[in-house]
């Protein structure tokens, strides 16, 4: 998990994400947490929500980590399916709650609310004093923008004007109307003995009554300011946004129900420290919630990409030390990428034109000379081309890496010309030595005869006219000796200056006919079997002066095979036989010597 993390914290400072669509996303998720919590602040769904939230925050966490990094996709596919049925527990554990969030969402009036009038007011607190003086329960919702008439249509319709008199013989004990709730529009009571929805929560008063439960179910719900006079205290109390604020003096009321019910005026509650700690903790939660929301968004939203090749490139923090990675060949592994689809996508298409680089530098445990092998996951995870997209790699194709480390060995050898078919004299280079620097392993296995660095001129020399002296500036040196492979050569480009003597040429001979070369004893006892007739008749290629070659004839050339006691005694399996080649002088065979395959057979009349 931690790994995760740390990979997420890596994408977060790489170009994967677009700063600009992450703060918008941010917002949208934080304005939508904020509203949830609103939403569902008082409720009884307050405290299953928190547990849910947690229960799925941590299943979450684990259950992308585990799949992400051990492969567990049985586990990934239940998680799915346990999500769509949270979803759908969700649905039907929390219906009190989204229903609010509809009638909110959807019933509000798009007109501007009308400024409450003095004589709504009057006619509020006039009946309020004369409840309250005669303890007379009584429950008013006063409509604001949502409209009410959902909850009146569930009561007696009135439609009558407001005014003290009504209200209170509504509110009168033993009155037909008097135990529910009556519901006031500008200056018009609505309906009366309407059924307020009643709140319940955890964190509600057990003490209050029905008709503060009701005020407090229907202000939640809605946006209407409930007023409300205790049946047993006479005490006057008003519910705002899910709020209640009891005990408020009859004096005062007139103030507060203007201050509330204007549409341009919100009540200023006085912050306390309680207040600013409360406010500090929601935005706290609600931060932390968003992050989190993101960052299972961000997980759900990653895709995986396999087959991108990838060259590893190791070196030593010593300059005395050289690596060569054995396996894989070319120090090239394929590796599957997970992580944004505009960061894969970017990769995968650099990848195609050429392989993505990735470079690791020994630690202090490898750095000695010898043989190691190490996952290979540990050398492409600091990948800087991989890093800067914030990109994590899954899986590497193949999964262990093998490389060598030795010391550097420097020496100074001389410089030799490589002069091809021609053959030279009065040879001058400059410098005449040079230093080179090769792996320790290479140079032990030179040997002292070999331990020379070629300057190549067998191209430049091979139409060369014998006679002429040949000069040469600022050639470059051969990076092999022998197919070991240098690792520096200083300085790398010499001068050099000679005589071409000769040219060589090749040509090819045909028609050869190899014959026997018996010693008399020999030729007396055996004869001999051929195995194949078509290996006594020779073609073969010759190199010498081009006078020479020129010139040579069929007949100027002998093929003897040797038949000495060294074959004795005569067995029934062929032997394999050298050719003896008998060249002029100034011309060689070019390539391997020629054999045949023969038996002796003893003659019947041979002398003992």
């Amino acid at each position: 998990m931690l790994d995760t993390l740390l990979q997420f914290i890596d994408r977060l400072r790489s170009d994967a994400y677009d700063p600009r669509a992450v703060g918008v996303e941010l917002l949208l998720i934080g304005l939508s947490v904020n509203w949830c919590m609103s939403v569902l602040r008082g409720t009884r769904g307050t405290r299953p929500l928190r547990g849910l939230l947690m229960v799925l925050i941590a299943i979450t966490l684990v259950v992308r980590v585990l799949s992400a990094q051990m492969g567990w996709t049985r586990l990934e596919l239940l998680y799915n399916y346990l999500i769509f049925g949270l979803a759908f527990i969700a649905l039907v554990a929390f219906q009190p709650e989204l229903r609010r969030a509809v009638i909110r969402a959807g019933d509000v009036s798009f007109s501007r609310r009308r400024s409450p009038q003095s004589r709504q007011i009057n006619s509020l607190v006039k009946a309020a004093g004369h409840l309250t003086r005669n303890k007379c329960g009584a429950l008013i919702a006063i409509q604001r923008d949502v409209d009410l008439r959902g909850w009146a249509e569930n009561g007696t319709i009135l439609n009558a004007e407001l005014s003290p008199a009504l209200l209170n013989a509504v509110f009168f004990p033993n009155s037909p109307l008097h135990d529910l709730g009556v519901i006031v529009s500008g200056n018009r009571v609505v309906a009366a003995s309407c059924q307020f929805p009643t709140l319940e929560s955890d964190e509600i008063d057990a003490a209050l009554g029905s008709r503060h439960l009701a005020a407090l179910g229907m202000s939640y719900e809605t946006d209407a300011l409930v007023l409300v006079v205790s049946e047993e205290t006479g005490g006057i109390s008003l519910a705002d946004n899910g709020e209640l604020h009891s005990n408020i003096p009859l004096e005062r009321l007139p103030d507060d129900l203007s201050t509330r019910l204007h549409a341009d005026v919100q009540v200023r509650v006085p912050r306390t420290l309680r207040t600013r700690l409360h406010q500090v903790r929601r935005a706290a939660i609600v931060a932390g919630l968003t992050g989190i929301i993101w960052y299972l968004a961000d997980q759900a939203s990653q895709i995986s990409a396999g087959g991108v090749p990838m060259t590893l490139s190791i070196t030593a923090p010593q300059p005395g030390l050289v690596v060569d990675v054995e396996l894989p060949s070319q120090a090239t592994v394929s590796v599957t990428l997970r992580g944004s689809t505009r960061a894969v996508e970017a990769l995968r298409a650099a990848a195609q034109r050429t392989p993505l680089p990735a470079e690791w530098v020994l630690d202090d445990t490898r750095s000695k000379p010898g043989r190691y092998s190490v996952p290979a996951a540990e050398l492409l995870e600091r990948s800087a081309a991989v890093r800067a997209r914030g990109v994590s790699i899954e899986k590497v194709l193949p999964d262990t890496v093998t490389f060598v480390v030795d010391e550097k060995a420097a020496v100074m050898m001389p410089v030799r010309v490589g002069s091809g078919r021609a053959r030279v004299a009065d040879v001058n280079v400059s410098p005449a030595e040079v230093r080179v620097s090769l792996r320790r392993r290479d140079l032990d296995r030179l040997a002292e005869t070999d331990r020379a660095i070629e300057l190549p001129l067998q191209d430049r020399l091979a139409a060369a006219e014998p006679g002429k002296t040949q000069t040469f500036e600022r050639l470059a040196l051969s990076p092999r000796i022998n197919g070991v492979e240098l690792l520096a050569v200083e300085p790398a480009e010499v001068s050099a200056s000679l005589r071409v003597v000769g040219q060589s040429v090749t040509r090819r001979l045909s028609g050869i006919t190899v014959r026997y070369d018996f010693s008399p004893r020999m030729l007396e006892r055996y004869g001999v079997e051929r195995r194949d007739p078509n290996e006594w008749l020779l073609e073969f290629d010759v190199e010498g002066e081009r006078p020479l070659v020129e010139s040579l004839r069929p007949q100027d050339v002998r093929a003897l095979v040797p038949i000495t006691r060294e074959l004795e005694p005569p067995s029934t399996d062929f032997r394999t036989v050298e050719i003896e080649i008998i060249l002029p002088p100034g011309v060689a065979l070019v390539g391997p010597p020629r054999v045949v395959q023969l038996r002796l057979v003893a003659l019947q009349a041979a002398p003992p």
